[in-house]
C-alpha cells in the first residue's frame, strides 16, 4: 500500500462514482473520458490495497470498505475546495483579518478614521486591535503575533521593518471653563503650577515628555496617573486637573466640556511610526490596510 501516490484527483473520481453509481456518469462529471475513470479507481485501489467498488455487469455499488472511506474522502474535497476559495478571496481582497497593535492615543483617532475609510473599500475584512504600550507594540510584531504595530519609536527595531507614519505635538487638555481657555497658549511652566494629570511613568507619552523638557520641570509637581489618555480626559472633564497630550488624544473640536491649547517653552513633538516583521510576507488585506493607514496619516492635519 502506496498512500503517497494518492492524489486529490484520485479522491474526487471516487467520489462521484461512489455519488452516481455509474463510471459513465461519474467521467461526464470529472470531465473525463470513461476508461480513465476506471484506471483512476483501479490504481486508487491498488495504492490503498483495498477493494472500494464492487462491480458487476449491472449496477455499480460501494463495498464495506468503500462506505467507510467515503465520507473521509468527501471531507478531504471539501475542505480542500474552501481552502482554495479562501486562498482566491485572500488574493481578491474580498475576506481576510489584519492584527494591529498601536499604542492607546493611536486607537482614539487615527485607527477608527481609518478602519471607515477601510471599510467601504473592503467590508469583508475584520480587523482586530491590541492597545498596548510602545515596547509591547513592537514585541508582538516581532513575534508575528499582529500584522503591523503603530508606536513612537522605541530603542529596540531588530528584526522589524518601520517607516515614519505621523508626527504629533503637545497641547494641554483642559475644560472650557478653565481660566486658560482664554489664552492662545499655554508654557509647560503655566500647566505645571495649574496642577497636570498624566500619563504614568514608562507610557510612550510620559516618555516622549521627559526627552522633551527640561530635566525637572515636572518633578514633584503631579499628583494623579493614568495608563490610557481616555482615562486622563475623564479626569480633565471632571476638573481634577489638565492633562499634556499628543493631538491624536486631544477631544474633538465640537466637544461642549473639553478643548485644548498649545503648549509653548518648549514646543513637544512625537513621532510615530509603522512597523512590521522583517521577514513576513503581508496578505493582500493587510497591504491595503497598510496603505489605507499611511493615506490616513498623510492627510491627518493637527488643528
Amino acid at each position: 500500500m502506496s498512500i503517497n501516490n494518492v492524489e486529490i484527483k484520485h479522491l474526487q473520481v471516487f467520489v462521484a462514482v461512489a455519488e452516481t453509481q455509474n463510471f459513465s456518469h461519474a467521467a461526464q462529471a470529472c470531465g473525463l473520458s470513461q476508461s480513465t475513470v476506471s484506471l483512476i479507481i483501479q490504481r486508487l485501489e491498488a495504492d490503498l490495497g483495498v477493494r472500494l467498488i464492487d462491480r458487476t455487469t449491472r449496477k455499480v455499488s460501494l463495498s464495506r470498505l468503500g462506505e467507510e472511506f467515503l465520507p473521509g474522502a468527501q471531507r478531504i474535497i471539501a475542505d480542500f475546495t474552501r481552502q482554495i476559495s479562501d486562498m482566491r478571496a485572500w488574493q481578491e481582497i474580498e475576506r481576510g483579518q489584519v492584527n494591529i497593535a498601536c499604542v492607546p492615543s493611536v486607537a482614539i483617532r487615527l485607527i477608527p478614521k481609518t478602519i471607515y475609510a477601510f471599510r467601504a473599500k473592503h467590508p469583508k475584512i475584520s480587523i482586530k486591535i491590541f492597545e498596548e504600550p510602545r515596547g509591547r507594540c513592537m514585541d508582538l510584531a516581532r513575534k508575528g503575533e499582529v500584522d503591523l504595530a503603530i508606536a513612537n519609536e522605541p530603542p529596540d527595531l531588530s528584526d522589524l521593518d518601520a517607516i515614519p507614519l505621523l508626527t504629533d505635538r503637545f497641547a494641554l487638555v483642559l475644560r472650557r471653563d478653565h481660566r486658560f481657555a482664554e489664552k492662545e497658549t499655554v508654557s509647560w511652566a503655566e500647566a505645571r503650577d495649574a496642577g497636570l494629570v498624566m500619563m504614568a511613568a514608562k507610557t510612550g507619552i510620559r516618555l516622549e515628555l521627559e526627552h522633551g523638557l527640561p530635566a525637572g520641570i515636572l518633578q514633584n509637581k503631579v499628583s494623579y496617573e493614568a495608563v490610557n489618555p481616555s482615562t486622563l480626559l475623564s479626569m480633565v472633564r471632571e476638573g481634577i486637573g489638565l492633562a499634556p497630550l499628543p493631538s491624536l488624544a486631544w477631544p474633538d473640536p465640537s466637544d461642549p466640556v473639553l478643548t485644548f491649547r498649545p503648549l509653548r517653552n518648549p514646543v513637544v513633538t512625537r513621532e510615530l511610526h509603522l512597523a512590521w516583521r522583517k521577514d513576513s510576507s503581508p496578505t493582500p488585506a493587510v497591504e491595503a490596510f497598510k496603505t489605507q493607514l499611511e493615506k490616513e496619516a498623510s492627510d491627518y492635519v493637527i488643528t
